[in-house]
């Protein structure tokens, strides 16, 4: 009977076993290569668990873990370290081209919760990513509405993210950030000996990894005037027409690029998404545009020789068009254009009777434009869509004669009555 209830329980245990997530000791022979590390255990006791699932990229993978007990995720594209005060339920999904060498989230909490980590290469829809980025993004959310307090760890694989983004960054530079709703939000981090960036938080939101600082900050390539109160960010692209250019401007940012055929200065008091486009015979001195927004915006330049379909040819114009589209509502903006006198001769026209002009959908509608002493045309506007730089021909009055107020029959008919009063006085006194 012993022998029975023996076999009975060893074939329960092995059916029980068959039913569990694979716990590994030992990392798997595929997936990202897992850093040497002590293991973290100062919430939990005992070694870290290996969940050992290299065979698959997580999609909607649910994972129950036990608070206390440090446990690792290894995934075929991404691994993750866990531990946690309390208890979750965890959901975690992956793009497929996310390359994730090894997060590690160290929580603290008074609550069970459920947690979903989502794992992009893209910002959120309609949101500007930062600039100089790793371009990995980590959706983070909890149903926890009680205090709590995390850390987030990245391992900073430098070879490979550089062979990713296709350029060099300076480690020492790099930090945690969060989209707050309007911005990316900059968090002190800490780069640590064993090679993570790690920052400590009270939420959970969209979190990524930027580089801080332009690489090169100058003077040089500052609009004139009132607008040297700023530093500029310089990038020289001389060896290309934009086509598709994108770029992240940074929040109340000037920034000046070169390109082959032109050059473009934008500044903007939010984070601003750019792309830039150009024809290759488009060739104006620089575009400038300063911005007021009162949230993150992306913005999509056109500059053309040739003539936009919805719109007519303006009778004399320095022969080039702006298609400027944002994806929001602007508060108030600075339309620029740096003018070349030589260019303005040559087309037959008068640098003093130029203006900005927009297509309202029927016909060109100048607007109120300046001329600065460092000739770069200006107008203030609220919106953007096309715009163009016309000649308005200057308008004479004919003169008008002055008038004595009375009308030329009249003043015949009243000198006539004068007369004849004054003869008939002097037939009177004579008689």
């Amino acid at each position: 009977m012993k022998r029975i209830s023996a076999t009975i329980l060893i074939v329960t245990l092995t059916i029980l076993a068959s039913f569990q997530t694979p716990l590994v000791q030992a990392a798997g022979a595929s997936g990202p290569n897992i850093p040497e590390l002590p293991d973290w255990t100062d919430l939990g006791q005992g070694l870290i668990h290996r969940v050992n699932r290299s065979d698959l990229i997580p999609s909607n993978f649910r994972h129950n873990y036990t608070g206390g007990s440090p446990q690792l995720l290894q995934f075929r594209n991404m691994v993750m370290q866990v531990n946690c005060t309390r208890s979750m339920t965890m959901n975690i999904t992956s793009d497929d081209d996310v390359n994730v060498p090894y997060l590690a989230m160290n929580i603290r909490t008074e609550r069970n919760m459920h947690m979903e980590i989502n794992a992009k290469r893209s910002p959120p829809e309609n949101t500007p990513g930062p600039a100089q980025g790793i371009n990995q993004y980590m959706y983070i959310e909890t149903n926890s509405t009680g205090p709590m307090n995390a850390t987030l760890r990245f391992y900073m694989n430098a070879t490979q993210l550089e062979m990713e983004l296709g350029h060099d960054f300076n480690l020492s530079r790099m930090t945690w950030c969060y989209w707050n709703e309007t911005d990316w939000e900059p968090v002190k981090s800490r780069l640590a000996s064993d090679g993570f960036l790690e920052v400590n938080t009270t939420h959970f939101s969209v979190w990524t990894i930027i580089e801080q600082g332009p690489p090169e900050e100058t003077g040089s390539g500052e609009p004139q005037g009132e607008h040297q109160r700023v530093k500029t960010m310089n990038y020289t692209y001389t060896d290309m027409v934009p086509q598709g250019f994108k770029h992240q401007v940074e929040r109340n940012q000037a920034t000046m690029f070169q390109f082959q055929n032109t050059g473009l200065y934008m500044n903007c008091t939010n984070s601003l998404q750019l792309e830039v486009s150009a024809e290759n015979q488009y060739n104006q001195k620089a575009l400038r545009l300063e911005v007021d927004s009162g949230n993150a915006l992306n913005l999509q330049i056109q500059l053309r020789e040739s003539k936009p379909t919805e719109v007519a040819e303006p009778g004399k114009y320095m022969g080039f068009y702006c298609e400027i589209e944002p994806n929001a509502t602007i508060t108030q903006a600075r339309l620029g254009m740096e003018i070349d006198p030589a260019q303005v001769q040559s087309k037959n026209m008068e640098m003093e009777q130029l203006t900005w002009a927009y297509w309202n959908g029927e016909n060109w509608e100048p607007v109120d434009s300046t001329l600065t002493d460092e000739n770069v045309l200006e107008t203030d506007t609220d919106h953007f869509s096309t715009w163009a730089i016309i000649q308005v021909e200057e308008t004479t009055e004919p003169e008008t004669p002055t008038s004595t107020g009375i009308p030329m029959p009249t003043a015949f008919i009243v000198i006539g009555i004068a007369a004849a009063l004054l003869f008939s006085r002097k037939n009177s006194f004579g008689a």
